[in-house]
């Protein structure tokens, strides 16, 4: 037998002595984990912070303060990504919820949960990660219609009976109290008045007008159900009304009566399955292929574009030079200098090691990391608009620091979720989440670390209202907005509408306050679709700066301004993942309703504190639902 094969029996036989004696471990601890709820359906949602529910059960009669450590786990050994914790306290003989909010970048993942107390810690069994709500059944694709979105109906607590059996369910107490948690949620149906806290309340509402589909049915004494406090816009009589950009649905009948038929509609509308204008995806000149946004969203892309905003700038000419003279000394330098008899052997080791000191501290100062760079903080966001002043806001964040240390992003009261960017890297990273959230990680000299964070943000009132619209059939011919001066704006801000399946670019006139629809405009699959052939006959679309050209006839003063442009293409398309549409190819904007898209830098209010001084930069999307309904005469 070689010893590779040796090798590999023997980390074998580790790992599964290991498995065994951390199952034995659990049945001998006092603390057990009873249950696991993924999601919100026993699903996750690639993109989305996603809610783990965990209940723990204390077996023995002593109370137990602990911390809980949530962990992903990479080949059943390494744990990459940081970790995950917050405090517990469990009483003598008592179970209690843990939730944490992984955030979900890969369709396949093994999650630890460890209690660390001052005596032990105490270990469970790994949580695999399910499947995501838009992973494809390879050996059998066209089991399309078997496609379902993320639909639940809340339990009260206490309930043994589970009807219906058409719907998953959920117990009303592990609903998140954090509204940037429950962007994985598509549809809820509700039959009883929750007693919740006021947080998980005003998270509910906040789901629903991001655009959540709430229906409400009969509670068991065959009652309309009334609503108080927070949730008193849901006490509307009609059977379907907006709240947002969510809608509210009553139907008459109790949960027993959910039907397969009724539920079925819910649960797979259009855009999860339906292909639109597939006639209008453009070939570029010399491409094989069309369109490649049928691939999942890649955060890793935006990330790399960030971290090339700190390449350092080499005197590479310089260094060159200072090489070629060092070479020269050595040799034939240092060999000349041996030749002379009338000096001691060592003398010349002595000048070889001393020009090998002195050329090394040269080429640290000149060549350096950090030569002519500093401490920098680079965003792409996305912020979608929950009413007039509420943001939720999808940020993704790369540090590049000169100085070692450990440091840390901190935020209070904004229901901040951190993350980090590097899920599948080892990293030494901690993070907590909830309205005293925090991310604290160490990041070594002239490196950086990436981080993904969704908070719930407050701006100032854009006064936003449609003046004037002309539709030609599906077609927008004339749009004005009118704005007062909160809205961003200035030569580095980008204005666009999507109406149905089309992006039109718009402009700003300041004066009057207003926004106007230009000529300009194209379909929004192929404003998604990066221009790869630069061919000066290529012109039939409408590029992130507006024109109806290639992007690279477009000309930009920095690096990172080019990054920033050509990250708006995909920022859009990251935008539609949250209104649940299995890709570009599939969207469109609801009948009676058009998006406004404001491409601009990153506003002081919405910036992550962090723990040093930092050179800032980055842009945010902002992405608002207008009616058209009510457009002034």
């Amino acid at each position: 037998m070689r010893f590779s094969e040796l090798k590999f029996f023997a980390v074998l036989l580790a790992v599964l002595t290991c498995s065994q004696s951390t199952a034995m471990a659990q049945k001998n601890q006092p603390v057990r984990v009873v249950e696991t709820v993924w999601g919100f359906d026993g699903r996750v949602v690639t993109g989305q912070f996603t809610p783990l529910s965990i209940l723990i059960d204390n077996l023995s009669d002593q109370p137990i303060e602990a911390v809980a450590r949530l962990r992903h786990i990479a080949g059943m050994v390494n744990a990459v990504g940081g970790e995950m914790t917050q405090p517990v306290f469990l009483g003598p003989n008592s179970r209690r919820w843990l939730q944490f909010y992984p955030y979900v970048s890969g369709q396949s993942a093994s999650w630890h949960l460890d209690l660390i107390t001052e005596d032990r810690t105490y270990t469970f069994d790994p949580m695999d990660q399910p499947r995501s709500v838009f992973e494809r059944n390879f050996r059998n694709q066209e089991k399309d219609a078997e496609q379902s979105m993320p639909a639940v109906i809340l339990d009260p607590p206490g309930m043994v009976n589970r009807l219906p059996t058409t719907i998953k369910h959920m117990p009303s107490e592990i609903f998140p109290p954090y509204s940037t948690a429950t962007a994985g949620l598509y549809a809820l149906f509700l039959d009883h008045v929750p007693d919740w806290e006021t947080p998980r309340q005003e998270a509910l509402l906040s789901w629903l007008k991001l655009g959540g589909k709430l229906h409400l049915l009969l509670d068991e004494n065959n009652q309309t159900l009334q609503f108080s406090g927070p949730l008193s816009p849901l006490n509307e009589p009609f059977p379907e009304f907006p709240v947002g950009n969510g809608t509210v649905t009553r139907h008459d009948m109790q949960r027993a009566a959910l039907t397969i038929q009724i539920v079925t509609p819910v649960v797979t509308p259009p855009g999860l399955t339906e292909v639109l204008n597939e006639e209008a995806v453009e070939t570029q000149p010399g491409s094989s292929n069309a369109l490649q946004t049928n691939s999942p969203f890649d955060e890793g892309e935006i990330f790399a574009w960030l971290r090339e905003l700190t390449q350092p700038d080499h005197s590479w000419v310089l260094i060159f030079l200072l090489s070629m003279f060092y070479v020269g000394l050595i040799f034939p330098g240092c060999w000349i200098l041996s030749k002379q008899r009338n000096l001691h052997f060592l003398v010349t080791y002595g000048a070889i090691a001393g020009l090998a000191t002195v050329f090394s501290l040269i080429f640290l100062f000149i060549g350096q990391r950090g030569y002519g760079e500093s401490t920098s903080l680079h965003t792409l966001a996305i912020a979608k608009a929950e009413d007039e002043t509420h943001w939720s806001t999808l940020q993704y964040t790369t540090i590049f620091v000169t100085s070692g240390d450990r440091y840390t992003l901190e935020e209070k009261d904004r229901q901040t979720l951190f993350a980090s960017g590097s899920a599948d890297e080892r990293i030494d990273a901690t993070m907590s989440s909830g309205n005293t959230a925090r991310y604290d990680g160490s990041i070594p000299p002239f490196s950086s670390q990436s981080v993904v964070s969704r908070r719930r943000l407050v701006a100032d009132n854009w006064g936003l209202s449609i003046v004037s619209f002309v539709q030609n059939g599906e077609d927008l011919s004339e749009l004005t907005m009118s704005v007062n001066k909160q809205i961003p704006s200035g030569s580095d801000v980008k204005y666009f509408a999507i109406h149905g399946t089309k992006i039109y670019s718009m402009s700003m006139d300041a004066a009057k306050g207003q926004l106007r629809c230009e000529n300009a405009s194209g379909n929004l699959i192929n404003f998604c679709q990066p221009v790869q052939v630069q061919d000066p006959l290529y012109t039939n679309r409408l590029t992130p700066g507006g024109f109806a050209g290639p992007d690279y006839q477009e000309t930009l003063e920095s690096l990172a301004e080019e990054r920033f442009r050509m990250a708006l293409p995909r920022m859009v398309e990251r935008s539609i993942e949250d209104d649940f549409f299995d890709g570009v190819r599939r969207f469109r904007m609801p009948v009676g309703k058009i998006r406004l898209l404001v491409y601009a830098p990153v506003p002081a209010a919405f910036d992550l504190p962090f723990s040093a001084e930092v050179k800032r930069g980055g842009r945010i999307l902002y992405v608002k639902d207008l009616s058209l309904e009510t457009a002034r005469e």
